[in-house]
């Protein structure tokens, strides 16, 4: 009796260390990239959209940043980068075009 009693608290245990199933799997992330530069992907808008969709996915499962590959945090500052500049370039061209310059 007293045997029993302790085997249903271990597997108990046991069960509560599962793996918790949220967010993407980890074979979803992915971190197969070429490191590139913010000018990179200033001048390949078609890799810039495929690699910030990757890194829409990287912040979206929830992952301690301090645990991604350090090539995804590069490649996703210089995305965030490039876009941030691409857009600095349109407004700039805007308002040149409005000034007539």
């Amino acid at each position: 009796m007293t045997k029993a009693l302790w085997i249903i608290p271990c597997v108990l245990a046991l069960a509560a260390c599962g793996k918790k199933e949220s967010g993407p799997v980890e074979g979803e992330l992915r971190s197969d990239l070429p490191l590139r530069t913010a000018k990179y992907y200033m001048e390949n808008k078609s890799e810039l959209a495929e690699v910030d969709a990757i890194c829409t996915a990287w912040k979206a499962s929830q992952r301690p940043p301090m645990s991604w590959p350090a090539v995804v945090i590069n490649n996703c500052n210089n995305v965030d980068t490039a876009k941030t500049l691409l857009l600095n370039k349109s407004e700039t061209d805007k308002l040149r075009r409005e000034a007539g310059i």
